[in-house]
């Protein structure tokens, strides 16, 4: 039978369990929050059980919530509290954030840190003058009447040269094929010629390509999943302990950066050899990147040529993966 000295201390170690738990029901209530409408919010975990249910079709559960919300925004709580964050499709919002305010709203670290490993300091990940200075470049290129002459010549020449004679010679043999595959394949075939100014359509290059497109659907794939996770330190945990998910992850960023690397020595040997025979350089993305490096500081060759990798990976996620944070 107990006594009171022996309950003391198990009530203690109760109440001492509960403060937790009290303090974010209390917090939660009596915060200050945003006018903006949120979606089923309970006390240490946010909005994580609405989360786990719908992460299969997160997109279609985040705008069925903001067509029901006259402002189209909406507040998201993260588990223990630890941030709160606004969901908005209201298009004075995204004006604000993304075109007259747009430099008052950086990435941040929670972006930044899920992404590096594939992105590193390209447009995508990038703030401030490292953004500004890549954006200006692509959009100067991207918005030439000659560049948009190439890019239907390029598509015209893949077509009848590439696509189609495929498809004609799998049709004559009876052999299915994956038209998504195809059409992936087709769609970087273009992005080379077009953003890079290099011919990767190889027959030797098959299996090399295929290696790279597997693992790059599977790294953009676990970069969106890092971005959803409700938890981030379990990815990170994960990574640290190289095990799981993160391991291969490793491994496909590898394939990656060694097929954006070759890439870029590719196009660096064809302008060395045009220079050599006194050709003139057809300027393209990755031209008027190496051109304009040296606006850059780096510690030295090496974190240059990661810049320039970079730049590649995120021009090749940016043809091939508008579909990214599906």
């Amino acid at each position: 039978m107990w006594n009171v000295d022996m309950a003391f201390p198990f009530l203690t170690s109760i109440i001492i369990a509960a403060l937790p738990l009290l303090y974010f029901m209390v917090y939660s209530y009596l915060c200050p929050s945003s006018n903006a409408p949120c979606p089923q919010s309970y006390p240490i975990i946010g909005n994580l059980i609405g989360f786990l249910r719908n992460h299969h079709r997160f997109h279609d559960w985040v705008a069925d919530m903001l067509s029901t919300t006259p402002s189209l925004t909406l507040e998201v709580k993260t588990v223990f509290g630890l941030s709160r964050g606004i969901c908005t499709a209201n298009p004075e919002n995204l004006d604000h954030f993304l075109r007259t305010n747009f430099p008052n709203y950086v990435k941040g670290t929670r972006f930044n840190s899920a992404l590096q490993e594939i992105l590193g300091n390209g447009i995508f990940n990038a703030d401030g003058e490292l953004w500004s200075g890549q954006r200006k470049i692509a959009s100067h290129e991207f918005n030439t009447r000659s560049l948009k002459q190439f890019i239907r010549e390029t598509v015209q020449s893949q077509l009848s040269n590439s696509l189609m004679p495929y498809m004609a010679m799998a049709c004559d043999n009876g052999e299915a094929i994956n038209l998504q595959d195809v059409l992936q394949k087709f769609t970087f075939d273009n992005i080379c010629n077009v953003a890079f100014g290099v011919d990767l359509n190889r027959t030797d290059e098959k299996d090399v390509y295929l290696s790279f497109a597997r693992a790059f659907d599977y790294a953009v794939k676990v970069s969106s999943d890092r971005l959803l996770s409700p938890l981030p330190a379990i990815w990170k945990i994960k990574r640290f302990l190289n095990i799981g998910s993160e391991k291969r992850y490793k491994e496909a960023i590898e394939v990656v950066k060694d097929y954006a690397m070759n890439i870029l020595k590719t196009k660096e040997e064809k302008i060395e050899n045009d220079v050599g025979k006194g050709l003139e350089i057809k300027q393209d993305l990755l031209t008027r990147f190496l051109d304009s490096v040296s606006d850059y500081k780096f510690h030295d060759q090496e974190e240059k040529t990661n810049f320039l990798r970079d730049i590649v990976i995120n021009f090749i996620l940016a043809g091939m993966q508008f579909y990214f944070f599906h």
